[in-house]
């Protein structure tokens, strides 16, 4: 049968050829990877997923295909996460082959919804059906898994205003769809007309990028926040022995003291976990007090701390345990509830915390197996030996207040580690009835987890950064071992420093106003494109039975 004007080309080829596109569109994936040789190139960006769209055209098979796909990005995703192999042995292969499904479910669905409906543009399929699969991957399955986004490696671009409007993913519909345009426009035999609607979504997107307009800093006075960034040289949450505790602290506490007699700051920031013992809670220290002396190792840093914050006469933000409700149980401190906190100390002694809400998943808690302990222990036995899960989620997304007669008060959303990278948790400190109630996002996380690996501290970064265009608020990231930084609305850089060095830096954050669109609606794009995923696999089905 002679091929349609207006049918893409999809027949079966030699398997060679549909191979030799996967693997070559999976590292044109890993070389625009936050931290990748050729981060923030579009062309490259938009190379990958042509690639990708063009192999499942080829395809004689859609689900032999998915499975060349899923070989294909194997070792992409192997290199972008050999930093969790130091984590958890058997967690690293399982990880790498969980990531690399996703583009094989690709594959498979656009190959099929392609095959049966001819005359749909390549690039809206492609585009609607990565933001879906993307959107389950890093909010809905398992819990989360974020990092790697189609859209992360474009921050700073023409195109980074449209996470504005509709989040991150409106950014990685624009990389997809044009890829799927490009495929599309290559492959068909089709006049100048088929050829402009098979580019229309990307065209729209990027005409779209161009009129919405990045907001601007009010005249107010800004906060001036002196960020002190740790290097452990591993996570702390591991073993941090008193030995090691009496040398690390001070250095902390030195550090500081430094930075301030350089610098003249409204506010001092600490990464997360970098205070030993059970934290602030007041009845907890005074229960410690009233111990004596056998517990001095659980409250004499938090102590210290307290005390130089008095001295310094600004307030400091610390990332500390936290324990609630303890009792003594059989000459045992046994907590009520236990959480990965971010304590506010006022130099006058007082003390507001908020707890992190969304614990890291396989770092801190176990999805769908948490409700079984004896089957979580059982599965942290076999793939991270010696670890447990003890943390409590908060029970709310809370905020922190700094109250200054001079330059008003400013409302701190404090997403803590990996809470940073997720949009609607970010946003869920934000934002309240419709409103965004924040001044700004200050990240305190502990990227020690990252080990060597810089390009796995490069990603978190490039997660969290967005947040800044969504929410149209400024984002502070305080992190041990790095990368630290400002991240301001507009989708710019305005300082970071190095990763795996000790620094403290001084950032100078502009106050904002207003309210984005994604800020007001959420994620309204992820969701739409997945109810029209949903639509068209039920039309595909039945239009296949019939």
């Amino acid at each position: 049968m002679p091929e349609s004007s207006s049918v893409p080309s999809i027949r079966r080829d030699h398997l060679l050829v549909t191979a030799t596109l996967l693997i070559a569109s999976a590292w044109a994936w890993w070389l625009v990877q936050p931290g990748g040789p050729l981060c923030g190139v579009f062309g490259v960006a938009v190379l990958w997923p042509a690639l990708l769209v063009r192999a499942s055209m080829r395809a004689g098979r859609g689900w032999l295909a998915a499975v060349l796909a899923w070989l294909a990005f194997l070792g992409p995703w192997a290199v972008c996460l050999e930093w969790v192999r130091h984590v958890s042995v058997a967690g690293y292969p399982a990880l790498v082959a969980y990531s690399a499904a996703w583009p094989a479910v690709f594959v498979a669905l656009i190959r099929w919804i392609g095959a049966g409906w001819p005359r749909l543009p390549w690039s809206v399929l492609a585009g609607v059906t990565w933001v879906s699969l993307e959107y389950l991957r890093a909010e809905v399955v398992f819990d989360a898994w974020p990092f790697h986004l189609a859209g992360h490696s474009q921050w700073g671009g023409p195109e980074t205003m449209l996470a504005s409007v509709g989040g991150i993913w409106l950014v990685g519909m624009l990389v997809v769809s044009a890829g799927g345009a490009v495929a599309g426009m290559v492959t068909r035999r089709v006049a100048a007309w088929p050829r402009a609607v098979e580019a229309g979504l990307p065209v729209l997107l990027i005409l779209l990028a161009a009129v919405v307009s990045a907001p601007r800093p009010s005249e107010a006075p800004p906060l001036r926040v002196l960020g002190v960034q740790t290097n452990l040289p591993q996570s702390n949450k591991i073993g941090w022995s008193a030995e090691q505790q009496a040398e690390d602290v001070p250095a902390f506490l030195r550090q500081t003291k430094d930075g301030l007699a350089a610098a003249e700051a409204d506010l001092v920031v600490w990464p997360e976990t970098m205070v030993p013992g059970l934290g602030f809670e007041p009845a907890t220290l005074a229960l410690l007090r009233d111990i004596g002396s056998a517990a001095t190792p659980w409250s004499r840093w938090p102590r210290a701390i307290m005390a130089a914050a008095t001295q310094s006469g600004i307030p400091w933000i610390v990332g500390t345990p936290t324990w609630v409700d303890v009792d003594v149980v059989d000459g045992m401190l046994e907590p009520g509830a236990r959480f990965n906190s971010g304590v506010l100390v006022e130099p006058g002694g007082a003390t507001s915390r908020v707890d992190k809400v969304f614990l890291t998943p396989f770092g801190e808690t176990m999805p769908y197996v948490r409700a079984w302990p004896w089957l979580e222990a059982l599965v942290m036995d076999v793939g991270a030996s010696g670890m447990r899960f003890n943390l409590d989620a908060g029970a709310a997304p809370s905020r922190l207040v700094l109250e200054y007669g001079d330059i008003g008060d400013w409302w701190l959303a404090v997403p803590i580690c990996f809470e940073d990278a997720v949009p609607s948790v970010t946003r869920s400190m934000c934002v309240r009835d419709g409103r965004v109630a924040a001044d700004v996002i200050v990240n305190i996380s502990n990227d020690g987890w990252f080990g060597e690996s810089d390009a796995g501290r490069a990603a978190h970064a490039a997660a969290a950064a967005w947040r800044a265009v969504e929410m149209g608020r400024p984002m502070l990231r305080v992190a041990n071992t790095g990368y630290s930084g400002l991240y301001l609305p507009d989708g710019s850089t305005r300082q970071q420093t190095q990763a795996r060095v000790q620094a403290t830096d001084l950032f100078v954050i502009p106050r904002y106003g207003g309210r984005t669109l994604q800020a007001w609606w959420g994620n309204w794009v992820p969701r739409l494109c997945l109810l029209a995923l949903f639509a068209g696999i039920v039309m595909r089905w039945r239009s296949g039975r019939t």
